[in-house]
């Protein structure tokens, strides 16, 4: 019976609760006792900001210890300034950049509380059959071609006016290699990837951007108007 207590204590304490923001529905799964930010998500829980079950395009946000994931995407380590505002954003029960980027619906946002534990990565499953080791032709030849492109991050510059509103982008470049490069909000998406190919020797990028991440395509929308402050892009050299 004891038992049965403490496990109806627990399921109690384990709510889950739509916060409602200027753009978006935060569903938060909340275990056990919150801290300061955990308690402001909670405190801007709203009955009207979502109803009914979590749908099923949500995003899952995987928060640990030292950092999050998004739907068990690559880890995102909380020392990083642009993923402590990611966290900072949901807390004032507004959807983080990234996640609105290109969109016009609201996002849902369903917060699993792991902040008990450190991140540790999936076991990579060993192949069923060994690797072929002898010489052979890529086909198609994209992803040598990726491969071969070297990145310098110090070789791309950007003019940043500093009486103009400002923000910051996370790059990263194909080979893993991170940027993070402060821009005007009105710099233009054509002025990022110009920023990127000169980090690339010339080569022409693809940007992704958003989440799930998406090419951005049209160099004239403005980083404020393509939602990208405060946020994470992907960039590879075009197949």
């Amino acid at each position: 019976m004891d038992d049965m207590r403490k496990q109806e204590e627990e399921d109690k304490r384990a709510t889950q609760s739509y916060v409602g923001g200027e753009r978006s529905g935060l569903a938060v799964q909340n275990p056990g006792e919150p801290d300061d930010r955990f308690a402001a998500m909670q405190a801007n829980a709203s009955a009207s900001a979502g109803q009914g079950p979590f749908p099923a395009d949500g995003i899952t946000v995987n928060v640990y210890r030292d950092g999050f994931t998004l739907n068990d995407g690559p880890f995102r380590s909380s020392s990083d300034p642009l993923n402590k505002k990611f966290l900072d954003d949901m807390a004032r029960g507004t959807s983080p950049a990234e996640l609105q980027a290109g969109k016009t619906e609201p996002v849902h946002v369903a917060l699993n509380d792991k902040r008990g534990e450190d991140y540790k990565p999936p076991p990579v499953a060993k192949p069923a059959f060994d690797a072929f080791t002898g010489a052979g032709n890529s086909m198609g030849g994209s992803s040598s071609a990726s491969a071969s492109v070297a990145v310098s991050a110090s070789a791309g510059s950007i003019t940043v006016d500093p009486s103009k509103p400002k923000t910051k982008i996370r790059i990263r470049f194909h080979d893993g290699q991170n940027v993070t490069q402060e821009l005007n909000e009105d710099h233009t998406v054509g002025e990022l990837r110009a920023f990127c190919q000169q980090c690339a020797a010339g080569q022409a990028m693809t940007i992704m951007g958003g989440f799930p991440p998406k090419p951005l395509e049209d160099d004239s929308m403005t980083i404020k108007a393509a939602g990208l402050g405060g946020s994470q892009v992907n960039v590879r050299p075009k197949a």
